[in-house]
């Protein structure tokens, strides 16, 4: 975290303005405006007054509320320029909102998640599943879309993913700023071979610029080398 040095002083770049000044509004990223606007070391007030808002904008913002897409590329470019790493897009998209779409398609499309959700998908995406190569397929460091896709379609070759969605209800999807973390638990097995009882998962995503960057896989790898070695067995 760096620190940097505030002055104050500097009169706001425009007029307090209330959001009904702008046009379309748009779901913001506020966990993030927070942890910037925290820092840089300022105060809501502060960053209004530099922006040229209302204290009760910014509030309204870190409380990721819909707020006037050119308010979100005001308020990013105060941050920027006071030296934070953020973009309009960084602003405008909510990663836990972006994690849930994502996860739920990994039940309804399967190998085909990443292409259904390009929009959000970054060509330099780094995905990586824990475990050992040797036992599941689709384990270790995929960097690049082409190498993605190609870890989904090994890991849907020898998983089944749930039938239904109503694990969702009681998975957990959080915002940590550029990214979110996904944790529960999940009936996805080995293919010819359910599980007795659910698996402990917990997943991280990154984003930058609106975009996935990252997608890191967790799960319980002793009790998924049981089950693969168990339909070795079987076969």
């Amino acid at each position: 975290m760096h620190s940097h040095n505030v002055n104050l002083s500097v009169a706001p770049k425009t007029m307090p303005t209330t959001q009904s000044s702008f046009g379309r509004s748009t779901p913001c990223n506020g966990r993030l405006i927070s942890l910037l606007r925290k820092q840089l070391g300022w105060t809501q007030s502060e960053l209004a007054e530099r922006a040229g808002f209302t204290e009760r904008l910014i509030a309204k913002a870190e409380a990721s509320q819909n707020i006037a897409a050119t308010t979100l590329k005001i308020i990013a470019q105060t941050l920027s320029e006071a030296g934070t790493d953020v973009s309009t897009q960084d602003l405008s998209a909510e990663p836990a909102a972006l994690a849930k779409l994502f996860f739920l398609s990994t039940y309804e499309c399967g190998p085909h998640c990443l292409e259904v959700n390009s929009h959000f998908i970054s060509n330099d995406i780094v995905v990586h599943f824990a475990g050992d190569p040797s036992v599941f397929p689709f384990s270790g460091t995929h960097s690049g879309i082409d190498a993605a896709k190609l870890a989904f379609a090994k890991f849907y070759e020898v998983i089944a993913p749930p039938k239904d969605h109503s694990e969702v209800e009681n998975i957990q999807f959080i915002s940590t700023g550029h990214g979110a973390l996904v944790w529960g638990e999940t009936w996805a097995h080995p293919i010819g071979m359910p599980m007795a009882a659910p698996m402990k998962f917990a997943i991280k995503m990154d984003f930058k610029d609106g975009l996935m960057t990252m997608f890191d896989s967790r799960f319980d790898t002793l009790e998924g080398a049981k089950l693969f070695e168990k339909l070795r067995n079987k076969s």
